[in-house]
């Protein structure tokens, strides 16, 4: 065991940390390492780790993935990312349609078969309440103009285009949840499941917006259970934040009441059985860690 420098704050101590893991991070006398705080737990990192993590992938071949591929380095924690293509189109999709939805990253460098994106803008410290609420009051806003686009035979499209801010603040809460954890480290995981969910239901309210711009007929009995899944959202959101029973049984029967009346005709049918069981399954998670 050998001693090491931490700089905690403004304050200074010394720690023993094992020689072997200190040779293979390449530590000397009086380097600084990075104490993180996950719950109970503390979490030891290098400076060489917290500046060396970027990566350098080929997607050549890895069609219709690339996408996606991306997206999951930025949700990981990658700070520099080098994407090495072979197909033009793929770089033109993922600038189009990827690159504006990873919050605080930027294009930094191109070429005609690479790109390089970078982490210009540090706000891992925010907190994850914080972006939490305002996906769900994305979502909210999403319903409350689906509703209103179908009563008032409006256009759909803000339905649609509002998708783009959850998925952008969806993976935001990945990303902080991978470098950082959850505040009370032992809720990370179930954390992580229910900030994932709410990209499902963005994308599902957006595939309704989008049949509703096929002329896609929707029946009263249909938007009234559009009304209520936008207050299972509701209650959900209110449960996450300060859990108490009331509000767990009412959000529970609002479930159990929106199941029997789904009929299954039609494709609106499926859209409504997907988001009920998409929001039961964000309970599922939350009552892991409700009575601790």
């Amino acid at each position: 065991m050998k001693r090491k420098l931490v700089k905690q704050g403004a304050a200074t101590m010394m720690i023993s940390l094992p020689s072997k893991w200190i040779k293979e991070n390449g530590l000397d006398k009086g380097d600084e390492i990075e104490l993180i705080e996950q719950g109970g737990e503390l979490l030891i990192k290098s400076r060489e780790s917290q500046e060396h993590n970027n990566l350098k992938i080929n997607l050549s071949g890895f069609h219709p993935l690339t996408n996606q591929i991306v997206i999951a380095s930025y949700i990981k924690g990658i700070d520099e990312l080098e994407i090495l293509f072979d197909n033009r189109e793929d770089m033109k999709n993922l600038k189009k349609h990827v690159i504006e939805d990873l919050l605080g990253f930027e294009i930094i460098k191109q070429t005609q078969t690479s790109l390089v994106i970078k982490s210009v803008a540090e706000a891992a410290k925010q907190e994850i309440d914080e972006i939490l609420k305002r996906i769900f009051f994305i979502l909210d806003s999403m319903a409350e103009e689906l509703l209103i686009a179908i009563e008032n035979k409006q256009d759909a499209s803000p339905v649609i285009e509002m998708d783009s801010s959850v998925n952008k603040f969806v993976y935001f809460c990945l990303r902080n949840l991978n470098i950082n954890g959850y505040k009370e480290y032992n809720k990370t995981t179930q954390i992580y499941g229910i900030a994932s969910l709410l990209e499902e239901i963005g994308d599902i309210y957006k595939q309704i917006a989008k049949s509703l711009q096929n002329k896609i007929k929707i029946e009263k009995s249909q938007i009234k259970i559009l009304q209520d899944i936008k207050e299972s959202l509701k209650l959900f959101s209110e449960l996450l934040f300060g859990f108490n029973k009331e509000t767990a049984v009412k959000f529970a029967n609002n479930y159990e009441s929106i199941k029997k009346r789904i009929k299954g005709k039609n494709s609106v049918d499926s859209f409504l059985y997907q988001l009920n069981e998409v929001i039961i399954r964000m309970n599922n998670y939350l009552l892991v860690n409700a009575f601790n």
